[in-house]
């Protein structure tokens, strides 16, 4: 009895190179695909920051060497945070009716300064430059959030652009790279609102995680800021 052999170009092969090869190239090109948005938001929030960054120290500061230009970015209420990142919260009871710093410093919420002390010490910096890098780290993920919703919506590239001009040229935002817990705030509520209403993966997270999500981020973004007020706008989500 005789048995006819396969066919050479019949050969089976477990390993379909030429299929594999193509679904690979699909999956790279679809992971790309779906990060550049990110990734161009992330530029343009970090050109934006670095531009903003720059005509506060050259424009605003006062004449002098550039370490002492940026310096002169603590001002006022970043004294009471730095205090804070030193000697950590303290006061007396019951507390006094006038401000006096070393007496109590309670007025002012946790993460700014908390982060800034983490900060420091990771990267051996003074108090104030950790305040600086901290608050303009996170002016970088406002602006960033900020690009994302023009990716989103799809706007032109005129209206982003005005957009973002019609939000630098406000008197306000020289308190994003500031040493103030404005900017932290900002990137928190805008971060709350991006993730909050993210179509997708975020979609088919039951409505109670969700509602614990917003908590959370909520929670987090009001300990961001002196200013509670500004916070509870973020409980109309819920």
């Amino acid at each position: 009895m005789q048995f006819a052999t396969a066919p050479a170009a019949h050969l089976t092969n477990s390993c379909n190179r030429q299929s594999f090869s193509i679904s690979s190239a699909s999956a790279m090109a679809e992971i790309l695909s779906g990060s550049w948005p990110a990734v161009k938001a992330l530029v343009a929030g970090f050109l934006l920051t670095l531009a903003q960054l720059t005509l506060a120290v050259s424009l605003l500061a006062p004449e002098g060497p550039l370490s002492y230009r940026y310096s002169t970015l603590i001002q006022h209420d970043s004294y009471w945070f730095a205090n804070i990142v030193d000697s950590g919260f303290q006061t007396i009871v019951p507390p006094i009716s006038h401000k006096v710093m070393e007496v109590s410093n309670v007025a002012f919420f946790p993460a700014y300064p908390a982060i800034a002390g983490l900060v420091r010490k990771c990267f051996q910096l003074q108090t104030g430059n950790a305040l600086l890098v901290t608050a303009q780290a996170a002016a970088w993920g406002f602006w960033t959030y900020f690009f994302l919703f023009c990716e989103r919506w799809n706007l032109s590239l005129s209206l982003r652009f005005f957009g973002a001009l019609s939000v630098l040229a406000h008197p306000a935002a020289f308190f994003l790279v500031a040493a103030y817990s404005e900017s932290l705030f900002l990137m928190a509520l805008v971060g709350f609102i991006y993730w909050s209403s993210a179509e997708g993966r975020a979609a088919k997270i039951s409505p109670r995680s969700r509602s614990c999500a917003k908590f959370l981020l909520t929670a987090g973004a009001r300990c961001a800021t002196c200013a509670p007020g500004g916070a509870s706008t973020a409980l109309r989500f819920f």
